[in-house]
C-alpha cells in the first residue's frame, strides 16, 4: 500500500511543499519549524509533509518544465545524497539520546520511502525524461536513477535495519524530556494562540456537546445521539455511491455556493474552480479532498479522493464547501488590494471550518443527510482537541486515541488510524481548525451584540478576508477596529 498524504487540506501542503528550498534538507519540511525547540526526531520524520512526500512533486515539476530548465534543477538536487547522510547522522543522535520518533510515524515514512524508491528505479520512471537526446535530460536521468536512488536506498536500509527496531513505542511527546512544553509551543506555533491544555479540552468538549445537540435535532423523536451515529456509520459502510456520483454531488454543491455568495460577501470572485479526481497513487491514505490554487492557465481545483466513495458520501458536501466555496477557494481568490501571502494554519483552517457553519446558514446543504455530514465532520474536528492533548500531554496510547474517535465519530477505523498518526506526527496542527473557527464565531457574536441591527455579515467577512493571512490575535484586533468604525458610522 502506498502512503503519500494524510488527511488534511492541501492548502497547507501546496503552500509549503511546492517551494524548492536551497540548500536541500531532508527533514519534516514546514512542520519541522513547529518543533524547532524540541529534541524529538519528528523534526526529521513526517509522513504528511516530509521530504519523501515533498521532493517527488518538485521532481515532477522539473519534468513538466522540460529539459531546457533541468540544468539548474540538477545543481540543486545533486545535494540529495549529502542531505540524506546528514539526516541519518541526526537520527543516530536521536537513537543515542532516546528521542526517536514514534513507531507509527516511522512505519508510515518507511513505507513511503520504499514506494518512492520503487518509482525511481522502475523503467520509464515518471521522474525521468523520456527523450534523453538533450544533454540536460541525460544528466538529470542519471542523477535520479543512480545518485538519488542510491542515497534513498541507503536511507531505507538504515530505517529498516537500525532505526525502526528502536523507534519510540510511546505515540506522543508526553514521555519525552520537556515534552509538555514542546507540545504547548507547537500548539502556539500552529494556531498563534496560547491556550492552556485544559482550555483546549474544554473547547473540544463544548463543540462535541453542541454537535450532539444539533445531531439530535436532525433525528426522529426519541432517538439518541448514539443511535444516530450508529445508523450513519452503517450507511457509510453499506451505501452504493459511485465515484461519478460523488463528483457530481461536489460539483452541484459548489455551484450552489457560487450562486448564493452575494448574500454573505461584499466582493465576489469570478475565478472558477473545477472538480478533479485525485491521482491514483495518492488515494490509499489521502484525505477526502484538497484544494489547489490556480496557477498560470490552470484553474483552481478541488481535488477529490474517489476511493471508498461509500465512506466519502456522508461528508461530500461539507468537504466541498470547506475546500471550495465559501472555504479555501474563496479565501484564495477573494479580490484584495494586496494579494494574501504566507501560511498560518489558525486563520486558513479556521476560516475553512467556519465556512462549513456558514454554508448551513446560507442553506447550501441539500438534504438532512448532508447536514448530518456537516455535524459529524464537526465531531471529528472537535475530537482532535481531546485526542491531541491525550496523546501528547496525558500519556494516551495510540489505541486510546483510536478508540475515542471510534466512539465519537462515524469514520472508519482505517481513516481514524490515518488521522491519529497525523496527530502523532504533527503536534498542534489539527487544533487550528476548531480554535480558529471558534475565534471567528465568538468575535461575530460579540460584533452582533454590539452593533445589533447595524451588523452587516458581508462587511464582517470583509474585515476578516481583506487583510489576508495573519495571526489570529491580529484577526481579533481587525474585527475590533471594524466594530468601532461601524459603531461610529451608525451614530
Amino acid at each position: 500500500m502506498k502512503v503519500l498524504l494524510i488527511g488534511f487540506t492541501a492548502t497547507f501542503l501546496l503552500c509549503c511543499t511546492n517551494v524548492q528550498s536551497k540548500p536541500i534538507v531532508a527533514d519534516s519540511g514546514f512542520a519541522a519549524q513547529a518543533l524547532k525547540n524540541c529534541q524529538t526526531d519528528l523534526r526529521f520524520l513526517n509522513q504528511v509533509v516530509g521530504w519523501q512526500v515533498k521532493w517527488p512533486r518538485q521532481w515532477k515539476s522539473t519534468i513538466a518544465a522540460g529539459p531546457n530548465t533541468a540544468n539548474d534543477a540538477y545543481t540543486t538536487w545533486s545535494q540529495v545524497p549529502a542531505a540524506l547522510t546528514q539526516t541519518i547522522e541526526a537520527l543516530r543522535l536521536g537513537m543515542s539520546s532516546e528521542q526517536t520518533a514514534p513507531r507509527a510515524v516511522v512505519i508510515r515514512v518507511h513505507q513511503q520511502v520504499r514506494d518512492l524508491l520503487a518509482d525511481l528505479t522502475m523503467a520509464n520512471s515518471k521522474y525521468t525524461f523520456k527523450n534523453i537526446e538533450h544533454k540536460n535530460a541525460a544528466q538529470w536521468n542519471t542523477l535520479i536513477s543512480e545518485d538519488i536512488a542510491t542515497a534513498i536506498s541507503m536511507f531505507e536500509k538504515f530505517i529498516h535495519n537500525e532505526y525502526l527496531p528502536v523507534a519510540n513505542k510511546a505515540p506522543g511527546l508526553s514521555q519525552l524530556k520537556g515534552g509538555a512544553k514542546c507540545f504547548t509551543d507547537a500548539v502556539t506555533w500552529w494556531t498563534t494562540l496560547t491556550p492552556s491544555i485544559s482550555e483546549v479540552e474544554q473547547i473540544g468538549q463544548r463543540f462535541i456537546k453542541e454537535s450532539h445537540a444539533q445531531l439530535l435535532a436532525t433525528g426522529k423523536e426519541g432517538e439518541t445521539t448514539k443511535h444516530i451515529l450508529s445508523t450513519l456509520r452503517a450507511n457509510t459502510e453499506n451505501n452504493k455511491t459511485t465515484t461519478k456520483e460523488l463528483i457530481a454531488i461536489s460539483e452541484k454543491a459548489l455551484a450552489r455556493a457560487h450562486e448564493k455568495n452575494a448574500l454573505s460577501f461584499s466582493k465576489q470572485t469570478k475565478e472558477e474552480i473545477v472538480v478533479l479526481e485525485m491521482p491514483k497513487y495518492m488515494q490509499a491514505s489521502a484525505p477526502a479532498g484538497y484544494y489547489g490554487k490556480a496557477q498560470g492557465n490552470t484553474p483552481a481545483r478541488y481535488i477529490i479522493n474517489p476511493s471508498r466513495p461509500n465512506e466519502r458520501r456522508l461528508m461530500a458536501e461539507v468537504i466541498a464547501f470547506h475546500e471550495g466555496m465559501p472555504g479555501h477557494h474563496l479565501w484564495s481568490a477573494y479580490p484584495r488590494k494586496t494579494p494574501s501571502t504566507g501560511y498560518n494554519s489558525g486563520i486558513l483552517e479556521g476560516w475553512a471550518l467556519y465556512s462549513e457553519y456558514l454554508a448551513d446558514e446560507m442553506d447550501l446543504y441539500s438534504t438532512t443527510y448532508d447536514r448530518q455530514g456537516m455535524i459529524t465532520k464537526h465531531l471529528w474536528a472537535a475530537s482532535r482537541l481531546i485526542v491531541e492533548p491525550g496523546l501528547h500531554f496525558r500519556g494516551w496510547s495510540r489505541e486510546d486515541a483510536i478508540r475515542f474517535m471510534l466512539e465519537n465519530t462515524v469514520m472508519s477505523r482505517t481513516e481514524i488510524e490515518i488521522e491519529v498518526d497525523r496527530y502523532i506526527a504533527m503536534p498542534g496542527q489539527s487544533l487550528s481548525y476548531i480554535l480558529g473557527a471558534d475565534l471567528i464565531m465568538s468575535e461575530r457574536k460579540r460584533a452582533k451584540d454590539i452593533l445589533g441591527s447595524d451588523f452587516d455579515i458581508s462587511e464582517f467577512h470583509h474585515a476578516i478576508l481583506e487583510p489576508g493571512v495573519r495571526p489570529l490575535p491580529q484577526v481579533r484586533e481587525d474585527i475590533n477596529t471594524w466594530i468601532q468604525l461601524a459603531s461610529a458610522a451608525a451614530e
